[in-house]
């Protein structure tokens, strides 16, 4: 082996030593993400409106769950949501919308905390009707199982 060689061997094995360690095994780095949170089954709490004029109704979700798919169906008074669900999980964060009948919007953003869910839902349009007037505003839910 020629010096110039040599010099280029020496070079990798320092090189794979200084950031391969002892062990090729043996992972470091970041904590491992956060697992991811099951929210299947029937959830009930309340729902407030954004809408000044609608008082807060009791609230029932009844949610199934696939790995990071979630689909369900959900339920309050006239002055809420009701419709078909459908999301996906991401660690303790609930993404997706609810779907009702001749309406757009509707985006879901809800959060994991042990036994409890707390779901922020955007406001619904009926584009045809109202041209994309705000039809029912938005809210929050605190559910719990």
């Amino acid at each position: 082996m020629t010096a110039k060689g040599k010099a280029i061997a020496t070079v990798l094995v320092l090189f794979g030593t200084a950031f391969c360690g002892k062990d090729s095994n043996t992972m470091t780095g970041p904590a491992s993400a956060v697992p991811m949170a099951s929210v299947a089954g029937t959830w009930s709490g309340s729902y407030a409106s954004n809408d000044p004029s609608c008082p807060a109704t009791p609230m029932t979700v009844t949610l199934s769950q696939n790995g990071t798919a979630v689909t369900g169906a959900w339920s309050t008074s006239a002055c809420g949501p009701h419709g078909s669900f459908t999301a996906t999980m991401a660690g303790n964060t609930l993404t997706g919308k609810i779907d009702m009948l001749g309406c757009t919007g509707g985006a879901v953003n809800g959060q994991v905390t042990g036994n409890a869910l707390s779901i922020s839902i955007g406001d619904f349009y009926r584009p045809i009707v109202t041209a994309n007037q705000v039809l029912m505003e938005g809210g929050q839910a605190a559910l719990s199982r």
